[in-house]
């Protein structure tokens, strides 16, 4: 049976490698990495999991026969009383003139800055628990190991009778539709205007507690 574990140091390459070949370095278009992303996306999940006081928590999924492969990958984010000041503060920046010079999709980075910002940010002002990420490995698809990870937050949401949170791809929407997460809005980017092909469609859903109802 899988098991659902948290991320341990010597499992992020693993983590990171997963999230480049399913989400290149941005959600929204899946851009290639760029030089440095991997460090720095390494460095990340190493400090949070260095950080007891830390309110992100990265989940692997796991075949108890070999622990040492990790089948999917998550980064919940628990906001038991709303995003801090200062948190608040920081995603009404504008992206920095760095981080839109990390590659040629300058534009679609800070275009994908403002969508989530502005939503977590709006969300952030009262307590929820957010899905920020999950993957899961191409082999492993459909054999349940993303389901687990979203059961991982719903098991919290009846600890903490809170909203539950995430922005979806068009891919993942039907999996979060099916655990009860409802559409609150769509967005669609046109990736034709920032060098890539196609269209990017990404769906904000909540899902209520269901034992209050209530709809914070």
């Amino acid at each position: 049976m899988l098991a659902v574990k948290p991320v341990e140091h010597a499992d992020v390459s693993q983590c990171i490698a997963m999230r480049i070949a399913a989400l290149g370095s941005l959600v929204i278009g899946r851009p290639p990495p760029y030089p440095g992303y991997v460090d720095e996306a390494e460095a990340a999940v190493h400090a949070n999991l260095d950080d007891p006081d830390t309110f992100v928590r990265h989940l692997k999924v796991v075949d108890p026969a070999d622990e040492s492969e990790v089948m999917a990958y998550a980064k919940w984010e628990l906001y038991l009383t709303g995003r801090s000041k200062e948190s608040l503060e920081n995603l009404k920046k504008p992206m920095s003139e760095e981080d839109k010079t990390v590659d040629q999709y300058g534009a679609l980075r800070e275009a994908a800055h403002e969508y989530f910002c502005t939503r977590n940010g709006e969300m952030g002002k009262r307590p929820h628990l957010l899905l920020a990420l999950l993957v899961t490995a191409e082999k492993h698809r459909r054999q349940g190991a993303g389901s687990l990870l979203v059961q991982w937050g719903l098991e919290k949401q009846k600890e903490t009778d809170l909203n539950c949170y995430l922005q979806a791809s068009a891919q993942g929407r039907s999996l979060y539709s099916h655990y009860g997460f409802q559409d609150i809005d769509t967005v669609v980017f046109d990736l034709e205007k920032y060098g890539l092909k196609g269209v990017e469609q990404m769906t904000e859903m909540i899902r209520y507690p269901t034992k209050s109802g209530r709809r914070d």
